[in-house]
């Protein structure tokens, strides 16, 4: 995709361009985002974020913006998921929704099958160095900070950068989840709109927004929210920010699989032996689709061991994983599943030069007869 445009706007006139997407009818239904409240203390949990679903524009008032970029959904929750399971893929309505590039990438490949209507959907995506999905437990152990003061974050150079209701800010020693650290695809695949912090201070109250459609930009200048060119300084860190996490992204990755590759095969499957059969794996996986999940019922019935559980659910979802890293940051058992499934998508890109979620038109070298079909079966 090619950027059609680069501005600043107010973080405050986010929620303006959501409203206009529902006040101009160009989707029916967004899936914005709330802070949970958190029933003990009934204050606002501001690093457990949820989807929310908004019909009325009159009803987007506040997004938890900085929020969402530096933790994503609480647990489970993606964008893509949740657009696949409670708003049924897009068939029918049209749909607005803030998406990770991975989100993306699932997206893509959910479209593939079926199970999305990709012409129904307006989406911003966020580009970002990544998420801390575990920061709202995390912070609670560092001394001297009181993450009921914090106001606002962003994902730094060293950690997460935080600030605090008296206007002070805190770098602390928090870095996004090992996935993320790996990933370079940091772009997303498909976009009308996006919005990005890299290379904006924490000081300041506005972030970076992109347009890669013409319709992003019509909703763009219907929303009458005040924007600014983006300036070349600014452009020009932001440009730099997002070369160096590349760079630092493909170091990791091929260190980390080079090292993940030297460890044999028993000591693999081994590790699966800790497995629990939870499903806490499947139900944050955004291209698991199936409505009856064979595993969940041999689980039920007792009929499948842990390791055959994880070796099914890998070999079942592998030529669609999108590296989400959510079975991942799920895990209670801290099994290193994204491992098992970048070594994977390096040898299919290696092998049949096949990356998921990077095309439409790129058919699954292992499903491909199979999508062929629901292809045919429509005429």
């Amino acid at each position: 995709m090619d950027v059609k445009a680069e501005f600043l706007i107010k973080i405050e006139d986010f929620p303006n361009l959501l409203s206009t997407l529902l006040k101009e009818k160009v989707v029916d239904k967004i899936i914005s985002a709330e802070a949970r409240i958190d029933k003990k203390t009934n204050l606002e949990d501001r690093f457990t974020v949820i989807p929310k679903l908004i019909e009325k524009a009159e009803d987007i008032a506040i997004f938890p913006l900085t929020n969402l970029i530096a933790y994503g959904y609480a647990r489970t929750d993606s964008a893509a998921k949740f657009l696949h399971k409670s708003v049924q893929g897009a068939m029918k309505d049209k749909v607005g929704l803030i998406a990770r590039p991975c989100d993306t990438r699932a997206i893509i490949e959910l479209a593939k099958i079926k199970q999305i209507n990709l012409d129904n959907l307006f989406i911003i995506a966020i580009e970002d160095r990544g998420m801390l999905p575990k920061a709202g437990r995390e912070i609670k152990k560092i001394k001297d900070v009181d993450p009921t003061k914090v106001i606002k974050e962003k994902v730094g150079d060293k950690g997460l950068i935080v600030k605090m209701d008296d206007g002070s800010t805190k770098e602390l020693d928090l870095t996004v989840a090992e996935n993320c650290l790996r990933c370079y695809r940091k772009l997303p695949v498909i976009a009308d709109l996006s919005i990005s912090d890299l290379g904006v201070p924490i000081d300041s109250d506005e972030i970076i927004l992109k347009v890669y459609s013409d319709n992003g930009n019509t909703v763009l200048e219907k929303s009458g929210i005040s924007k600014t060119p983006l300036p070349e300084d600014i452009k020009k860190t932001h440009t730099e920010k997002y070369e160096d996490v590349i760079a630092k992204a493909k170091e990791k990755r091929a260190k980390d699989l080079e090292e993940w590759a030297k460890v044999p095969q028993e000591e693999k499957l081994e590790r699966l032996k800790k497995c629990t059969a939870c499903g806490m794996c499947i139900r944050g996986c955004p291209v698991c689709y199936c409505v009856d999940c064979i595993l969940m019922s041999k689980k039920k019935a007792k009929t499948i061991d842990n390791i055959t559980y994880q070796l099914t659910r890998i070999a079942h979802d592998a030529d669609r994983c999108v590296e989400c890293g959510n079975c991942d940051n799920n895990c209670p058992m801290n099994l290193p599943l994204s491992l098992y499934f970048q070594s994977l998508n390096e040898a299919f890109k290696e092998k049949f030069n096949y990356e998921s979620g990077m095309s439409v038109d790129d058919i699954p070298f292992r499903s491909a007869k199979a999508i062929a079909n629901i292809e045919l079966e429509k005429f």
